[in-house]
């Protein structure tokens, strides 16, 4: 397997061409979902609930690396329906006319990046958080890689409410429209 920031690139780079055929009146509502979710996942993670979850279940033999690989799994599978969910569902559409032209599609590229920059940032970060459960990666990560680290969305913000503002804001223009 390359390094993974290849991986994270080709998901960005997937979605932003999604955001382009949606448009980006359709991909800002999936933006507002997704930043409530990276603060809600960011929120929960500062407190260690996804860890105490895993314990109270009692899914695994609560050794160490099995705690990891089961919390990596369950906050992996809760983000993917979220995901899935907001990209089958209705979601808040800002306007009935869709941007035209090179606009349209600029928009589109740069709203449609920001989802995959969030989704594919959001699996990255869990999966450093947890340590690469399940072999996911066998080599140490390039110094892009390292670099990258310090920007993904639970560690571009010191704290979860640094999601919540743009996407409130975001939300309150929708309703006023």
């Amino acid at each position: 397997m390359g390094p993974i920031e290849i991986l994270f690139y080709t998901v960005v780079v997937i979605f932003a061409f999604i955001g382009t055929v949606r448009g980006a009146h359709r991909e800002l509502g999936n933006s507002i979902i997704f930043m409530y979710v990276v603060a809600i996942l960011r929120f929960v993670d500062e407190r260690g609930w996804s860890e105490r979850a895993v314990e109270v279940l009692r899914i695994t033999d609560l050794e160490a690396g099995r705690i990891n690989e089961t919390a990596f799994l369950l906050i992996s599978i809760v983000f993917t329906i979220v995901v899935i969910m907001s990209y089958q569902g209705l979601t808040f559409d800002f306007s009935s006319q869709q941007l035209k032209g090179l606009g349209g599609f600029l928009a589109g590229l740069g709203v449609g990046a920001l989802n995959g920059y969030l989704i594919a940032g959001t699996f990255w970060y869990y999966a450093d958080r947890y340590e690469y459960p399940f072999g996911l990666l066998t080599g140490p990560l390039t110094p892009v890689g390292q670099t990258l680290l310090g920007y993904l969305p639970q560690t571009l913000f010191p704290n979860a409410m640094y999601w919540v503002i743009p996407a409130t804001i975001l939300l309150i223009l929708r309703i006023i429209r």
